[in-house]
């Protein structure tokens, strides 16, 4: 008798109704997912979405549009692969890559958003001619000037108010982008792309919150490098992603840390760590790791104990002979 013989064969066989097996499973997982959730699970922060920060934060608000729509933005002078800037340029692989993501912030973030909602408010249609009417000159005076009018800037009545200036349609263009900001439809307006076959691409509303509202998140829950990130607990009491403790160790690494392109020396470290493993079963010694550390021995001791002394190969071998 063959040992697959003996793994095969002898073993009782019973009636089995495998769906009420799959959905009796099913139950028992999700009641104990709910109960767990109840007694265990961590409270929600409130996300950070354009519409909250446009209503908490009105002059920076107004602030983060006019520098997308002077191209001097986080992401408007960003550099590949988004545009060919290069306030964020940090390695000559990120160059050679190239524009893939092409963004233009001025026209996605600002303008072509306005001009989705001058369909229902006809005041903007003017406000957006006499925008791009003007020369680029004009536009980069009333832009310079704003700016500056923008740091004593001050919330009042529904609008954003400065001191008197030549501005042009800056603040009517400015303060129409803040209400479509508070309304929440501005969100809609960033994410809708017409080349995708869904129509959505979340792209340009992640890249629009770059800068100060990303950037300063993290300091009001203690989640900055200093803390080891998103391994912190964000709610006092909770524990963090202790999960992600390794990929946050690579970020803690000196020459990674200082580096001006961390992210991508952590990703190829952890693409040359998958290589390894997924080359495991070619690479001299690593190959042999199984055999010597004899886990698996271990795990089927009580199968091992059974078999002859040159082991269960030896039994099947001599299993042929006889056979023969």
């Amino acid at each position: 008798m063959s040992t697959q013989d003996d793994v095969v064969k002898h073993y009782r066989m019973v009636p089995e109704d495998f769906v009420k097996h799959l959905f009796s499973t099913l139950a028992i997982v999700v009641a104990v997912v709910i109960a767990a959730s109840i007694f265990f699970g961590v409270p929600e922060r409130q996300p950070l979405t354009i519409k909250s920060y446009a209503s908490a934060h009105p002059v920076a608000f107004e602030q983060m549009a006019l520098r997308a729509l002077d191209g001097k933005g986080q992401i408007a002078s960003y550099g590949p692969p988004y545009n060919h800037g290069t306030a964020s340029l940090q390695t000559p692989m990120q160059a050679w890559v190239g524009v893939i993501h092409p963004v233009n912030a001025a026209n996605q973030f600002i303008l072509k958003p306005l001009t989705m909602a001058s369909a229902i408010n006809p005041v903007i249609s003017h406000i957006l001619a006499t925008f791009r009417a003007a020369s680029p000159v004009k536009r980069a005076d009333w832009e310079a000037r704003y700016a500056k009018a923008l740091n004593q800037g001050v919330y009042r009545n529904g609008t954003v108010a400065t001191a008197p200036g030549n501005y042009g349609p800056l603040p009517a263009l400015l303060n129409e982008t803040l209400n479509l900001g508070k309304s929440g439809l501005m969100s809609g307006a960033l994410i809708r792309n017409g080349s995708v076959i869904t129509r959505f691409d979340n792209q340009n509303y992640l890249l629009f919150l770059q800068g100060a509202p990303l950037q300063n998140a993290p300091q009001t829950q203690p989640l900055q490098g200093a803390n080891w990130g998103i391994i912190h607990p964000a709610v006092k009491g909770y524990p963090g992603a202790w999960w992600m403790t390794i990929p946050t160790w690579v970020y803690q690494w000196p020459f990674v840390a200082n580096s001006a392109a961390p992210d991508a020396l952590a990703l190829s470290i952890g693409f040359l760590f998958w290589l390894a493993l997924a080359f495991t079963p070619w690479i001299p010694g690593l190959n042999k790791l199984p055999r010597y550390l004899g886990v698996h021995r271990l795990i089927w001791k009580d199968f091992y104990r059974n078999q002859p002394p040159g082991g269960p190969e030896t039994a099947q071998k001599g299993v042929s002979r006889d056979a023969s």
